[in-house]
């Protein structure tokens, strides 16, 4: 029945519904009727070669919508404990922990039980945020995640930002670096209305300086490739090329100016509801990572 309600509402016609549900028409329209005289009023205006819902069908259409949503959802957590070894886990991220430490901590966990699958999407934190707290998404681990109801921080740690670049650059011996120690070299930045690159605009402001890239981009992941092609300096957060740095791959270097500057990485999950056995290992595992990095 809630199937009915739901295509006859999309499809705006009882006749268009019974041919993508594989019904007869008349079928939908005697559950719909029945429903009707059940509720005591009428869910859908008939109009000529239209079926319009009412305000109580509208009611009731959203509340079928959301009762289908969560059966797909048990029907499929319900087909991965069948087969335990192929347990998943959906995470949204952004760029530049996907493809540094995210994707490594997945990589570690992967060694340990190979039969597990990951889902990961990047999104905007506030999209990060929503999606965690309706359910769509079991996890996020992400910066600066805004204030969200129904959302559990497990961990989260503060972050610095500062200068990111190769072994053998002139300034890798310091450190600690100054916005005018950068005069000299090309700069790789983060584009105007990201958060670090207006906190570096507005430090140089107040420092007198002007200091221009030679590449500019929203992708943390072209950025940091980007240094690590000897192109230039990039300013980057300290958790963004973390094992490019610990590997000796690169340096990181904070910058003085921007020591009251930091970023939050926390690791977020729904708060209501119980979390399946995988989502929950990671939970685990990505907050025992933050803890490491806050110590570090």
């Amino acid at each position: 029945m809630l199937r009915y309600l739901d295509e006859v509402a999309r499809c705006g016609s009882i006749r268009k519904a019974a041919i993508t549900l594989n019904v007869a028409a008349s079928a939908i329209n005697r559950q719909i009727i029945a429903l009707e005289q059940q509720l005591g009023t009428p869910l859908f205006e008939r109009l000529p070669g239209q079926m319009r819902p009412t305000a109580a069908g509208e009611v009731l259409i959203a509340h079928a919508r959301d009762t289908l949503k969560h059966h797909r959802k048990a029907i499929e957590r319900i087909e991965t404990l069948k087969d335990a070894r192929f347990a998943s886990a959906s995470i949204a991220t952004v760029g530049g922990l996907a493809s540094d430490m995210l994707s490594y901590a997945l990589a570690d966990y992967r060694r340990e039980r190979p039969f597990t699958r990951f889902s990961v999407s990047v999104l905007p934190s506030e999209e990060i945020a929503l999606q965690v707290a309706a359910g769509e998404i079991d996890l996020g681990f992400a910066f600066d995640l805004p204030d969200t109801p129904n959302l559990t921080v497990a961990a989260s740690m503060a972050s610095g930002c500062g200068a990111f670049l190769l072994p053998d650059h002139e300034l890798a011996s310091k450190a600690l670096l100054h916005l005018g120690d950068l005069r000299r070299f090309p700069l790789i930045m983060p584009q105007p209305g990201v958060m670090l690159r207006d906190r570096f605009d507005h430090a140089c402001a107040s420092a007198g300086l002007s200091l221009e890239p030679v590449l500019e981009s929203n992708s943390f992941e072209l950025l940091k490739h980007f240094a690590l092609l000897d192109q230039g300096i990039a300013i980057l957060n300290r958790i963004d090329v973390l094992h490019s740095h610990l590997s000796g791959e690169a340096i990181f270097i904070p910058i003085a100016e921007l020591s009251r500057f930091t970023q939050t990485l926390s690791v977020v999950h729904r708060a209501r509801g119980r979390l399946a056995p995988l989502p929950s290992h990671l939970v685990e595992r990505l907050s025992s990572l933050i803890a490491s990095q806050e110590s570090a």
